[in-house]
């Protein structure tokens, strides 16, 4: 095996087995994997692209389970094949997302893809074109189906409920039901 061949398979294992996204993007940053990570970046994923050095994640981006960036097309292959030549190129290009961006669990972004500032990619949703900043994105395609301050507001509102309830800034999971209960349809007394 090539020294370059473990490398790639010991940071494989690492982005595979390290559960917090924080240190993941601290160690992906320290061992200069993708073209630029920024600051306060949390990389939950465990999927690395095939060409991280085509990848710019600038500040305070969280990439939540599950998301793919894709930096390139095989269809080249598919065509190179059926038509016995090799003639047809790989088709590939960058992916670069701005500052204040969450990407939802199992987004997957596609290639020649530039995401604005101050954006939210619902998960599942598909991006196969640039994502405006200030704009909430889903669906497949993706498309624009909110704005960033609207959300952020939404956020706030929550928060302050919460905040009113006697809740404290950071608040676990468990103890967040406490002040924001769930019920469900098969719980409910008839």
């Amino acid at each position: 095996m090539r020294l370059q061949d473990i490398k790639r398979y010991i940071i494989r294992l690492y982005v595979l087995l390290q559960p917090n996204g924080y240190k993941k993007a601290m160690w992906l940053k320290r061992h200069k994997v993708f073209h630029y990570i920024g600051e306060n970046v949390s990389y939950k994923t465990t999927l690395l692209p095939a060409e991280p050095f085509l990848v710019a994640i600038h500040d305070n981006v969280w990439l939540a389970a599950g998301v793919r960036l894709v930096t390139h097309s095989l269809t080249c292959d598919v065509f190179n094949n059926m038509d016995g030549t090799d003639m047809y190129k790989c088709q590939y290009g960058k992916i670069e997302i701005h500052s204040n961006v969450f990407v939802g669990a199992g987004a997957i972004i596609m290639y020649n893809v530039t995401i604005g500032s101050n954006v939210i990619i619902a998960p599942g949703a598909v991006v196969t074109k640039d994502v405006p900043s200030g704009s909430v994105v889903g669906g497949v395609p993706a498309k624009i189906i909110g704005n960033f301050e609207d959300s952020r507001l939404k956020a706030e509102n929550f928060s302050l409920s919460i905040n009113k309830s006697g809740g404290e800034s950071k608040i676990a999971v468990k103890d967040l039901l406490a002040y924001h209960p769930v019920k469900f349809d098969i719980d409910i007394k008839k």
